[in-house]
């Protein structure tokens, strides 16, 4: 009888969990990045910590409102486990230094390629990924908007705390 009552506990624990749709969040796609630098990094690389992606252009005006917003939660979080790859659809060719030194931002800086964009199904900037410890898509923030940045913000420090507790 108190075999079967663990059992029942375990499953209620397990059930519940999985309410909350931990577990039922999507991996993200296997997807290599190349930094400013030509060195490659896979997104994959960044499990264990809470990731954003986000898909920008430098000639995006929506894109210049956006980055300041992932930089300032990249600067408050960025310790606790937390980052950010900015991720510059224009190519290696496009001004991405010039850019990132006028719009005082530090973010890592990577690009993708343009088959890569397409696979993704990424077709406006800016396009925003928060990914659990796990690689798993939790929300997508297609466009720009201050509750969506206000939004990520929090979802982050949930995901912090999810992980802190395990």
């Amino acid at each position: 009888m108190r075999k079967a009552s663990v059992l029942f506990a375990i499953i209620v624990i397990v059930t519940s969990w999985c309410a909350r749709g931990a577990d039922d969040r999507p991996a993200f796609p296997e997807l290599t990045l190349t930094s400013l630098d030509g060195q490659t990094q896979r997104v994959a690389d960044y499990r264990g910590t809470v990731t954003v992606v986000n898909f920008w252009a430098t000639w995006c005006g929506p894109c210049r409102m956006e980055l300041p917003e992932l930089q300032k939660i990249y600067n408050d979080l960025a310790g606790k486990g937390f980052v950010v790859a900015a991720v510059n659809v224009e190519g290696p060719s496009a001004p991405v230094r010039p850019f990132m030194q006028r719009m005082n931002l530090s973010l890592p800086v990577f690009f993708v390629t343009q088959e890569d964009q397409r696979n993704l199904g990424i077709s406006s900037i800016p396009f925003t990924v928060l990914l659990d410890r796990q690689g798993r898509v939790v929300r997508v923030y297609p466009g720009f908007s201050k509750a969506g940045m206000l939004d990520l913000r929090d979802e982050v420090g949930k995901l912090l705390g999810e992980s802190a507790k395990k």
